[in-house]
């Protein structure tokens, strides 16, 4: 039953470009001093999310560099959580008609999940966009109408799939904090040991480099096609601090990153490998009580890479997502299709 309704929601979130968002499967007992778990009510939610996303070439001699960034509007979807399903359909209508006349149009595809096995987590994220334009030309002077230098053809895509150890597992959940199945008593942190694959791929019809700006940058620079992977490892602290029905939870995940890959420019193909430093965060702040949650969380993750000895690309992911939910009993039907 679990593997259908699984595939079910992996079809509904690419056609419908929505987002699962976790799939948790309850396995081991907490620490009811700490954490009082409210997986039996059905959570039903509203959700406004913003994502962010660019990435950077950089000149490392001289410090030039430059910015694409996608069309990115502020979404909206609903959702619900239920024992170890949680789901939210986002659509982003992109009404902001002005903002698209300014920035030029982007499509844009996202896909999260998240498994929570015995006191572990694997996440996965998806990520496409395609059209983006220089969101720092006027640091070059360059000289535009009512748009900014817009690139139709430029398309990036992240994938990342990432396995997560808490230490503190039994006092301090990461479920609880981010997706709010339940509620922390008080407050708590833990060590968390981090590992991921990260794959990034970047594709443009011609180089990524305006041709009025390409003496500020090597010949290495003119890329056309990028195809990265990458083994990282990060070690960090999570910690929530609570106050009466007042959460907030902060943490950091420095770690390192062996990247190796394939790009081409119109200096010819080559092949870099390298390690370098990564860092991401989750952080949430809100108002938590058996039947009414709301509140706002921050994703972030900044990943650079050293493409030659003068040049590297780094690229920044993250999300900004404000949502309100209540909790209530669940009907009969929910019982048989959802097992525990």
């Amino acid at each position: 039953m679990r593997n259908r309704l699984l595939a079910i929601l992996v079809f509904m979130g690419t056609y419908s470009y929505g987002q699962v968002t976790d799939l948790p499967l309850e396995t081991y007992a907490y620490d009811t001093n700490y954490i009082v778990n409210y997986g039996n009510l059905l959570a039903v939610r509203v959700v406004a999310p913003r994502r962010l996303y660019d990435f950077r070439l950089k000149n490392r001699q001289t410090g030039d560099l430059i910015k694409y960034r996608p069309n990115l509007q502020t979404a909206f979807g609903l959702g619900f959580t239920y024992r170890w399903l949680a789901l939210d359909v986002v659509f982003n209508p992109k009404w902001n008609k002005k903002k698209t006349a300014k920035y030029g149009e982007t499509r844009e595809f996202n896909l999260k999940g998240t498994l929570y096995l015995k006191k572990y987590m694997l996440d996965v994220l998806l990520s496409s966009y395609k059209g983006m334009h220089m969101a720092n030309a006027r640091d070059f002077n360059l000289l535009w109408d009512s748009q900014y230098p817009y690139r139709p053809d430029i398309r990036s895509s992240n994938f990342a799939l990432s396995f997560t150890i808490p230490s503190n597992y039994k006092k301090y959940s990461p479920k609880t904090t981010i997706q709010l199945d339940g509620k922390m008593k008080k407050s708590a942190g833990s060590v968390m040991y981090i590992s991921t694959l990260y794959a990034y791929s970047l594709k443009a019809d011609s180089t990524i480099v305006p041709a009025g700006l390409a003496a500020s940058f090597s010949p290495y620079a003119a890329i056309t096609k990028m195809n990265m992977l990458h083994l990282q490892q990060s070690v960090g602290y999570a910690y929530t601090f609570i106050h009466q029905n007042f959460f907030l939870t902060l943490s950091a995940f420095p770690g390192v990153s062996l990247a190796m890959g394939t790009v081409r420019s119109d200096a010819g193909k080559y092949n870099p490998v390298n390690l370098n430093f990564i860092l991401s965060s989750k952080n949430s702040l809100g108002y938590n009580t058996r039947r009414w949650y709301a509140g706002m969380y921050f994703i972030y993750r900044y990943q650079n890479d050293k493409l030659t000895d003068d040049l590297a690309l780094n690229y920044n992911l993250g999300e900004w997502r404000l949502f309100i939910a209540y909790r209530l009993h669940a009907p009969y039907i929910l019982h048989a299709v959802i097992p525990k």
